[in-house]
């Protein structure tokens, strides 16, 4: 199964939202919206999960990386393309809305990692 791992620190911050295409999900582990979220995050990734880097940060152990995506509301999912923020949602999104955002970032001629659970893009999260 595919899994969402969660960033700690601004330099992985840094080399997620450099990826050809990233979503990070920012939030708190004891907000509602933010489990809800984080549960719908995880069917979309059966299906664009290996379009993408999906990574969630918990926006009160890492302060400075919320700083770094101007967070004001959790929970926020932000889209980056190559280091540039293609799009930002903010509040619970659906599976829809979610899927309509794969077509709005246009994820042709990106790579798709087959591999099964771990994004082989992301070696520097799993060598700790």
């Amino acid at each position: 199964m595919t899994e969402l791992l969660t960033l700690s620190n601004t330099e992985d911050f840094d080399r997620i939202t450099e990826q050809e295409l990233s979503l990070i999900a920012f939030g708190t582990p004891w907000s509602s919206p933010c489990r809800n979220q984080h549960k719908i995050l995880m069917e979309f990734m059966k299906k664009y999960g290996g379009c993408m880097a999906v990574v969630r940060v918990d926006v009160e152990k890492n302060p400075e990386i919320a700083r770094k995506g101007n967070i004001q509301t959790v929970p926020t999912l932000i889209v980056y393309r190559k280091g540039e923020e293609m799009k930002r949602l903010v509040g619970l999104q659906s599976l829809k809305t979610l899927r309509a955002l794969m077509s709005e970032v246009d994820i042709s001629g990106v790579h798709k990692n087959t591999s099964s659970g771990v994004d082989a893009r992301l070696p520097f999260l799993y060598n700790r």
